[in-house]
């Protein structure tokens, strides 16, 4: 060691003097030669690491053979450099290294001795702060089954971890706008509210805000509203029965006269319940009503449910779109009222349209564009078959010269993240017609006419690639 720290102080002597006097290199005349000068090596650096657009930082340089002469270099560039033993360095690093994402090269060099072996340094991109803007469900019933819950929002990445109440969940990934987290039956063993938030790690990352769940005493007694539909004729074949309402839950059960139906639960305010072409064999009326189990639930108020010997007469409220341009193209004419089955017909000027029954209160119907060729007024009308059935009143469709101005009310989603994917824009108002386009910052996008008041547009990920905001 002796003999290296004296070849080293040596070496340092030498190369003064070589600089200073700008000659030669003098021949040793000593019979004492000093151990052989090794060039620098690097075995290691602190920090090896660091997140991109992070601040300057001071860079530590582990190795051997260092001299005060010695210089770090970051991608060949020298960097101010302080020696502080024949084994250690440390170099000042500026935020501008570290700006972007990548890797650089870290390097000794010494004058005459020559440059060490390089080591890699790595920037890494750096994790969003996420941030939380539902759960589903929001709330749960104390004492209840473990289950997944799913958190909506942004800024998710694929190391995000959903903490309840500060603790970490098992969180699977779904997208940068939905995880999915389990939570334990322990979890709501009693009333109250749980916080929950999500964490994205390191480099950068963070913990957003919280969002609530709450923890109830027990399940809510449901309430019905409505059905659709409202009624078949008997000896029809199943159907799925919509039932609308509030306080439904995950585990609510349609009641068919008081017998538990199979049930799909949509969300709090609609389910769905399968109903046999066995229900339907005679004309009657059918008590349907919702169940909610225990703890706390119950049994909602009953709604009938009109089962006839024959289909009723049908009722129009209203039109969408009620006009269109003449010459304009074909268009799906949607009708709204009442006491529509699945054989019901749109009539134009008492001509019978392809038609496609939606539900108890809607149909829709193909339009071609030879019935729009002249201006004025079509009639519409829809009839049911028989058994009973006929035809219901007649509202007025216009035909004009010349399509109305449009106007937007609202758009949904209003918000994107700059880098999301592409994804489908409802565009709510009024007066559009189905040559309505949706334009995004003055540029036509694909759009669908969905009704005088809604139209959708496809928006490319192209034009949410960065932040600011767009006209529509």
């Amino acid at each position: 060691m002796g003999h290296r720290l004296a070849a080293l102080a040596l070496a340092c002597l030498l190369i003064a003097t070589l600089q200073a006097a700008d000659t030669p290199r003098p021949e040793t005349t000593s019979t004492d030669t000093p151990e052989q000068i090794l060039a620098p090596a690097i075995s290691s650096i602190s920090p090896s690491s660091a997140p991109a657009g992070g601040p300057a930082f001071t860079l530590t340089v582990n190795g051997s053979e260092f001299t005060p002469l010695s210089v770090v270099r970051w991608n060949g560039a020298d960097r101010s450099t302080a020696f502080v033993s024949l084994s250690q360095l440390t170099a000042s690093i500026p935020a501008t290294d570290i700006a972007s994402p990548g890797t650089a090269s870290v390097t000794v060099a010494t004058p005459i001795l020559g440059t060490s072996n390089a080591v890699t340094f790595t920037i890494t991109a750096s994790n969003p702060v996420p941030s939380i803007s539902g759960l589903n469900p929001a709330s749960a019933s104390a004492q209840g089954p473990g289950f997944n819950l799913t958190v909506l929002g942004s800024s998710f990445v694929s190391g995000s971890v959903v903490l309840w109440n500060g603790g970490n969940r098992a969180t699977s990934f779904v997208s940068a706008t939905q995880l999915t987290a389990a939570i334990l039956a322990a979890d709501i063993a009693s009333t109250g509210v749980a916080s929950v938030t999500v964490f994205n790690p390191a480099p950068g990352g963070g913990t957003s805000d919280p969002a609530s769940f709450n923890i109830t005493a027990s399940n809510p007694v449901p309430s019905l509203t409505s059905l659709s539909p409202t009624s078949v004729v008997a000896g029809s074949a199943g159907f799925n029965l919509t039932v609308n309402g509030s306080n439904f839950i995950s585990t609510s059960v349609v009641r068919w006269n008081g017998a538990d139906r199979a049930t799909t639960f949509v969300n709090a305010s609609q389910i769905t319940a399968l109903i046999l072409a066995s229900d339907l064999t005679g004309a009657g009326i059918v008590s349907v009503t919702v169940f909610n189990p225990a703890p706390g639930g119950g049994i909602s108020n009953p709604v009938n449910f009109s089962i006839t010997t024959s289909n009723p007469v049908p009722s129009i409220s209203s039109l969408s779109p009620a006009s269109a341009v003449a010459a304009g193209s074909g268009f799906n004419l949607t009708v709204n009222g009442s006491g529509f089955v699945s054989g019901s017909v749109v009539r134009w000027n008492g001509a019978d349209r392809a038609t496609t029954f939606v539900s108890g209160s809607q149909l829709t119907a193909s339009i071609p564009a030879s019935d729009i060729e002249g201006t004025g007024s079509a009639a519409v009308t829809v009839f049911n078959p028989s058994p009973g059935g006929g035809t219901s009143n007649t509202v007025n469709f216009s035909i004009t010269t010349s399509n109305p101005v449009p106007n937007i009310s609202s758009l949904s989603p209003a918000t994107a993240s700059a880098g999301g994917a592409a994804f489908t824009l409802t565009v709510n108002g009024s007066n559009f017609v189905s040559g309505s386009v949706v334009r995004w910052n003055g540029a036509n996008r694909t759009t669908t006419f969905v009704s005088a008041v809604r139209l959708s547009a496809s928006i490319a990920a192209s034009d949410i690639s960065s932040a600011g905001a767009a006209t529509v």
